[in-house]
C-alpha cells in the first residue's frame, strides 16, 4: 500500500534530521543526549503520567539522557533515582557524574546477575518504573534485553526500544535487523506481555522508536 502524502511528509523530515545527524547535536544543560527532541518531549510527558520511582537506561554514552531523566524526573518525585548501565562510562560528562540521583552500572545490559540487581532496586524504591532501552542495536542484543526485564518489569511500567527506525525504518537501509525487529519477535513470543502504545508513539508525526513504545500489561 502506498504511503499517505502526510506519512511521507514525516518520513521526509525523519531521514533529513537522521541523515544531517543533527541528533548528535542535541544537547541537555550542555551535555549530549543523542536523541530525537519529539521523543525527549514525549518521555516527559510518559514520565509526569507514570510518575516513576525509577528510571533504568540501557545505554549511556555521554549520560545526556540519563541527565534529562533526572532532572525531570526529580521534578515529579524527589526521591527519584536513575540506574544508567554501559560497557564502559569513559565518555559520561562531568556534570552526570555528580548527580546525586544518577548510578553509572558498568557492565552488559544482558549480564546475568542484571535481573537480580534492578529486582533489588525496585523493592528498595517500590513503585512504577520507566525502562529505555539504547545500547547495542542488533536485534539479537535487544530481544536479550527484552527477556531479562521480563523478570523485572510489572503491569503499569513503560518501556521505549529505541532506534527501531534503522534497517529502513525508515533510516539505514541495509542495516541489518535490529530494535524493529527484535520487538516483532518478542510481541510473536509473549503477545500478551505489552501493549503498544501507538497514539503515544505517533503524537509528533516520526519517532526514533517505532513500534518500540510499549507498557506492561
Amino acid at each position: 500500500m502506498a504511503s499517505s502524502p502526510v506519512s511521507s511528509v514525516f518520513d521526509a523530515y525523519h531521514r533529513w534530521y537522521y541523515d544531517t545527524e543533527v541528533w548528535e547535536t542535541v544537547e541537555f544543560l550542555g551535555v549530549p543526549s543523542l536523541k530525537s527532541v519529539a521523543d525527549m518531549w514525549n518521555y516527559q510527558e510518559i514520565l509526569s503520567m507514570l510518575n516513576p520511582a525509577l528510571v533504568v537506561e540501557f545505554g549511556t554514552r555521554f549520560g545526556g539522557a540519563a541527565l534529562y531523566f533526572s532532572v525531570v524526573g526529580r521534578a515529579l518525585n524527589p526521591a527519584l533515582r536513575v540506574i544508567s548501565v554501559d560497557i564502559s562510562h569513559v565518555d559520561v560528562h562531568p556534570r552526570v557524574r555528580t548527580e546525586p540521583s544518577i548510578h553509572l552500572m558498568t557492565c552488559s545490559s544482558t549480564d546475568p546477575g542484571m535481573a537480580a540487581n534492578l529486582l533489588a532496586y525496585r523493592a528498595a524504591m517500590p513503585g512504577p518504573a520507566f525502562f529505555i532501552l539504547d545500547s547495542d542495536h542488533r536485534k539479537a542484543h535487544v530481544l536479550a534485553e527484552m527477556e531479562l526485564l521480563r523478570q523485572v518489569t510489572k503491569p503499569g511500567d513503560y518501556l521505549v526500544v529505541e532506534d527501531g527506525n534503522i534497517n529502513g525504518n525508515p533510516v539505514l537501509p541495509g542495516w541489518g535487523e535490529g530494535p524493529y525487529e527484535a520487538v516483532a519477535a518478542y510481541r510473536e513470543k509473549y503477545p500478551d506481555d505489552y501493549a503498544h502504545d501507538a497514539e503515544r508513539e505517533s503524537k509528533f508525526g516520526f519517532t526514533f522508536a517505532p513500534g518500540g513504545f510499549l507498557i506492561r500489561r
